[in-house]
């Protein structure tokens, strides 16, 4: 058997060479906690290893202890049925967060399998090691992309802003002419009721307009902690979304048309997908601004299996080689300063949160993006 072939004298009853002492000390060497624990949740046995992680001065102090008190209670219940199910019969793995006897935090990573104790019952035994250190790093990476999806949504918005000011400038304007012309009729005294209500109905209109643009600015410039995952009206998103931008596309002597069924709905975080739309919007918009042609068509299709949205600009397309490299993280054909080269490498990030994707199509005459959503991640 080449370099395993076992020594001649060693004994029979021998454990391939290393007495049960000689693994009894290994086992207490080791780097990793082992432990046993009842199905009732109660430690059987811990190694020193262990027992440094939970903050224990010996085995004996805390032996029978009530092992789920020290998992944090965010995954209390959660360990609970992993250990009922260890003791049934599964082989598993689990990770959770424990707070040691002296109030100490640390993150676990536990491989646990059934183990029969000389009484007949099972237990649950298990190799834990302690990845505090690997959550921290995952955490401090997942903290730095959303800051960068954050700043990343910020500037997009950054290049609509003039033409939301300008929005917003316009009805006020709106707003105070009417109501001035109202006032200087009640002043003659020849108003009428039908023009005084006429001219209410306008005022209150238009208000509503800069409300429902500084509602979009809110939702879009929101913390993505607090967004929610939920079923919205892709259409509501997509209005939401347009009512920042429109202005400038207008401005730019550039059509938007938008066709989507409101029927049509979707399990979502509503600023994530507003952030994606928004980052093809802008991209549409420094792409054509200066072309002949400019329009941009936004479509939504529904099947049984998914949801497809589509944004089409007048643009002739993109050549295979920039294809290539779309979604990569800093990668933008824009000449200096007007792009981060973030935005289709976050929007592919958010879309795979979601559980779907988002791709260029090569087959269409345009500049096609497609995001398509499966219907089961509803």
């Amino acid at each position: 058997m080449g370099r395993f072939k076992m020594d001649e004298n060693l004994k029979k009853d021998s454990f391939v060479g290393i007495d049960l002492v000689s693994l009894d000390k290994i086992f207490e060497s080791t780097p990793s906690c082992l432990k046993v624990i009842s199905g009732e949740g109660l430690l059987l046995h811990m190694n020193p290893r262990g027992l440094d992680l939970i903050e224990a001065e010996d085995m004996a102090s805390v032996y029978r202890a009530d092992v789920y008190s020290l998992v944090e209670e965010a995954h209390r219940n959660k360990f609970i049925a992993f250990n009922k199910r260890i003791c049934a019969g599964k082989t598993e793995s689990m990770i959770f967060e424990i707070v040691g006897l002296k109030g100490s935090r640390r993150w676990m990573e536990s491989y646990a399998a059934p183990y029969t104790l000389s009484n007949g019952k099972v237990a649950h035994i298990a190799i834990t090691n302690d990845i505090t250190a690997r959550v921290e790093s995952e955490n401090e990476i997942l903290h730095q992309k959303q800051a960068l999806a954050s700043s990343s949504r910020l500037a997009s918005l950054g290049l609509f802003v003039g033409g939301v000011a300008h929005e917003i400038n316009n009805p006020l304007a709106i707003i105070l002419g009417k109501l001035a012309l109202l006032e200087m009729s009640i002043e003659k005294g020849d108003i009428e009721k039908p023009y005084l209500e006429k001219g209410l109905r306008e005022v209150i209109q238009t208000t509503e307009r800069i409300s429902e643009i500084i509602n979009s600015l809110r939702m879009f410039s929101r913390d993505p902690e607090t967004d929610i995952l939920d079923q919205y009206s892709i259409s509501d998103i997509v209005n939401e979304t347009l009512s920042l931008c429109s202005e400038n596309f207008r401005l730019n002597n550039i059509d938007i048309n938008c066709h989507i069924d409101a029927a049509i709905k979707l399990s979502c975080h509503k600023v994530q997908l507003s952030q994606v739309l928004m980052n093809l919007l802008n991209n549409s918009f420094d792409a054509i601004s200066s072309s002949k042609e400019r329009w941009v068509k936004i479509e939504c299709e529904e099947s049984e299996s998914k949801v497809v949205l589509m944004l089409t600009d007048s643009g002739e397309g993109i050549d295979e080689e920039v294809v290539a490299h779309l979604f990569d993280p800093f990668y933008t054909t824009k000449e200096l300063g007007k792009g981060t080269g973030l935005g289709l490498s976050i929007s592919s990030r958010i879309m795979s949160q979601h559980r779907g994707r988002i791709y260029y199509n090569n087959a269409s005459p345009n500049t096609r993006f497609v995001m398509e959503f499966p219907k089961d991640a509803e």
